[in-house]
């Protein structure tokens, strides 16, 4: 919501973001000894290590800003349909290497061996400090700047508004804690492969999304709570 509600722009990319915090958490939380059986022919400053779960977590969310800003140097320069074709292009790009990428992925194969670091009270805690600094953002003269960009472009360039500016750091942020949740998740279920993050997650996600309400922080919540429990519901019918 953070890029698709307050930019005005549509990414069906971010889980792709979801997927580069998933696996970057998990092969720095992976036990040595596991992945000298997993991950034989990784790195070995990288098959050496192992980090607790908060920072490997952080760092899966710093490398996934870091390539939305690489990425958004040039889809930011996009406007409107054009940005969700781009960014569901990142998505299979992604796909793409995390299936190739086999030395430190295991390619198509199911990553397994994730130690379950994921409480009810990690989740809570970052639900509460996203949710509360998307809205402290959307209140911010920043994320005013957003909105403005969002309604008007035109009106918001004539004020002197930076719109690349604006939509990249706001894509920069969201691709944070995407890749956040990412690590949530996969230090829950413990075991996944590359299509956990493909098209039917990315559109799950923007269902949560709409039904919710574009631009409404309140909203997003809404959503994902609704969402969630009709899918459950429907499993068990």
């Amino acid at each position: 919501n953070l890029f698709n509600g307050f930019t005005g722009l549509f990414s069906l990319g971010h889980t792709g973001f979801m997927a580069i915090g998933a696996y970057v958490a998990a092969v720095l939380t992976l036990p040595v000894s596991l992945k000298a059986v997993n991950l034989p022919d990784l790195p070995p400053w990288l098959a050496n290590i192992q980090l607790s779960f908060l920072p490997a977590t952080l760092i899966g969310g710093i490398v996934a800003a870091a390539i939305a800003f690489l990425v958004g140097l040039s889809l930011m320069r996009l406007s409107g349909p054009y940005v969700s074709v781009a960014t569901m292009g990142f998505l299979v790009i992604v796909q793409v290497v995390l299936i190739n990428w086999d030395t430190v992925t295991r390619g198509a194969r199911t990553f397994a061996g994730v130690p379950p670091f994921t409480t009810m009270w990690s989740v809570w805690a970052w639900v509460t400090l996203t949710v509360y600094l998307v809205w402290r953002l959307g209140k911010s003269s920043f994320g005013r700047q957003m909105m403005a960009v969002r309604d008007n472009e035109i009106a918001a360039q004539s004020l002197g508004i930076n719109v690349m500016r604006s939509r990249l750091l706001a894509f920069v942020f969201s691709a944070f804690f995407t890749a956040v949740a990412g690590s949530l998740w996969a230090h829950f279920i413990t075991s996944f492969s590359p299509k956990s993050f493909y098209f039917v997650q990315a559109f799950s996600v923007i269902t949560m999304l709409v039904v919710g309400g574009l631009g409404s922080v309140s909203g997003s919540v809404i959503g994902v709570i609704a969402i969630t429990l009709l899918s459950e519901l429907l499993r068990n019918a």
